[in-house]
């Protein structure tokens, strides 16, 4: 696949050192690489050997256009970076003397959409038509207004750029017809609206809705925050406002600037209303960071994209695709099951469930190393995109390198304490008669046993079986019903066919009959 086209192209004096065999090597990389240059006049390169102390003999200036891929800000430190990258593929001394941004944003023109005008002279009251009858020329001006508007009479182009007598004229002149005006598309012909570039208008907008979602985060994860959080985040969720609103002032969206920055509060204290509850209930500090998470990592995918097609199918779906594929190998689908019964002393069996329980308990398992995966790719395109980092950069890599160990350490520090938490938590329930905690799967419960066969004759194992009280049942496996003696703190096993199972009546703590 195919790299993105560039953003926005970086004019660069290049000085290429090592006489003509490397500069004709340096060249033939340019072509390779698609990039476009050009030899400097001799007045440009007489002051630039003056500048940096250049011999002509060993050195040569080329004005190379650079392509860059992502934001406009910091795209000449982009360029430069491409430039060592050119040293490095051609081993010639390449230096990047003078970097200056092309800029290429276009204004934004308003348009119109070209009607015919025949049925005017319909809705054209006559000089003297008597006064009874204004209310209907009024209605029918009003029908030929609103038929003009959802476009009945459209016919030839549409036409961007300021409206003028000079383009009513030249859209006649291509439909061939006198009867013929424009109606706005849009409300950037209105008088006194400012025009603006098309990446400007990205900008602005993104720097008004991310602090507008940045207030929403830090508001909410105010609600549980210590002290110091609730500074802490308040004062981030103002700064945060205070960027939006001076975006709104540079970049005014509505017809003045001070109409732009009560729009832009309005919306911040909308979004403050939303995080606190009023009205409604308000968002929890879980439903905020994932959603936070998800915008995150899609913020990221989509940035990364723009650079390279093939990244954007390996950070999005790859990670997945390996993750359910390791979940679903049987060592790691059967692994915190395993744990579990170990912690109980019961066998593989005993906590046998379903595939898909044991793939959402793998998924559990693998969870903070995916995490971490999906972290580093998002953040590797935001990064990349505002150009915060170098490609092949070795520190980035020590970092992704560093998420990664931390989260296979989480994983496995996860993977020790879940089934002994959950296991612990079971113990208690059956001391204290409350209801036993699910496990992906393994759902123990109160069950009354009442034996078949005189007592005597019972097969018990791991203690003796009280008559009349329940027991925490894992359920029957190889012929026994697996119960928990709390007594004992050990499993008891008693055969199933001497035995007769019912479930315990609600908040009972004795059986039937007992």
């Amino acid at each position: 696949m195919t790299s993105a086209s560039p953003d926005c192209i970086v004019v660069t004096l290049v000085e290429i050192q090592g006489g003509p065999a490397k500069w004709e090597r340096v060249e033939q990389h340019f072509r390779e690489a698609a990039w476009s240059f050009r030899t400097p006049s001799a007045k440009e390169r007489r002051t630039a050997r003056r500048a940096f102390e250049s011999d002509p003999a060993d050195s040569r200036f080329l004005w190379v256009d650079v392509p860059v891929t992502g934001s406009p800000w910091r795209a000449e430190l982009e360029a430069s970076w491409s430039v060592a990258a050119v040293r490095r593929a051609t081993r010639v001394v390449v230096y990047d003397r003078v970097l200056r941004r092309e800029e290429s944003d276009r204004t934004i023109q308003p348009g119109w959409q070209s009607h015919a005008t025949e049925a005017r002279s319909w809705v054209t009251m006559p000089p003297h038509a008597p006064s009874w009858s204004k209310p209907v020329w009024w209605l029918r001006r009003l029908l030929y207004n609103s038929a003009v508007r959802t476009g009945l009479f459209d016919v030839g182009p549409r036409v961007h750029g300021n409206r003028s007598a000079a383009v009513v004229d030249l859209v006649r002149e291509m439909t061939a017809s006198g009867d013929v005006d424009l109606r706005p598309l849009d409300g950037r012909g209105r008088p006194g609206t400012v025009q603006y570039g098309e990446d400007a208008l990205n900008r602005a907008l993104v720097f008004i809705m991310g602090p507008l979602f940045a207030t929403l985060v830090f508001v909410t994860l105010a609600h549980d925050a210590a002290p110091v959080g609730v500074a802490i985040c308040w004062s981030a969720a103002v700064l945060a406002t205070c960027l939006a609103g001076w975006t709104a002032i540079t970049l005014p969206l509505a017809r003045t600037r001070l109409r732009s920055a009560l729009t832009v509060l309005a919306m911040n204290a909308t979004a403050v209303f939303v995080a606190v509850g009023k009205p409604g209930p308000p968002l929890t500090a879980a439903q905020t960071l994932a959603t936070a998470g998800v915008v995150y990592y899609a913020v990221g995918l989509v940035l990364l994209g723009r650079r390279w097609k093939w990244q954007l199918l390996i950070a999005g779906v790859l990670p997945l695709i390996a993750t359910l594929a390791v979940a679903a190998l049987p060592l790691t689908s059967r692994f915190l099951d395993d744990l579990y019964a170990d912690e109980l002393s019961l066998t593989p069996a005993e906590t046998s469930v379903s595939g898909i329980w044991r793939l959402g308990a793998a998924m559990k398992l693998l969870w903070p190393s995916l995490g971490a995966v999906l972290f580093i790719a998002a953040g590797w395109g935001i990064m990349r995109y505002f150009h915060l980092i170098r490609p092949r950069s070795i520190t980035g890599a020590t970092m992704a390198t560093f998420s990664v160990v931390v989260a296979l350490v989480l994983t496995a520090a996860a993977a020790l304490h879940s089934p002994a938490a959950a296991a612990d938590k079971l113990k208690q329930a059956a001391v204290r008669d409350t209801d036993p905690p699910p496990y992906f799967g393994i759902s123990p419960e109160w069950t009354c046993v009442t034996p078949t066969v005189p007592k005597g004759e019972l097969t018990e194992k791991g203690g003796t079986l009280k008559a009349g009280e329940p027991y925490i049942s894992f359920g029957v496996a190889d012929g026994q019903v697996v119960l928990w003696n709390p007594a004992t703190a050990e499993p008891l096993r008693v055969a199933a066919d001497q035995v007769r199972l019912t479930p315990r009546p609600h908040q009972a703590h004795t059986c039937p009959g007992s």
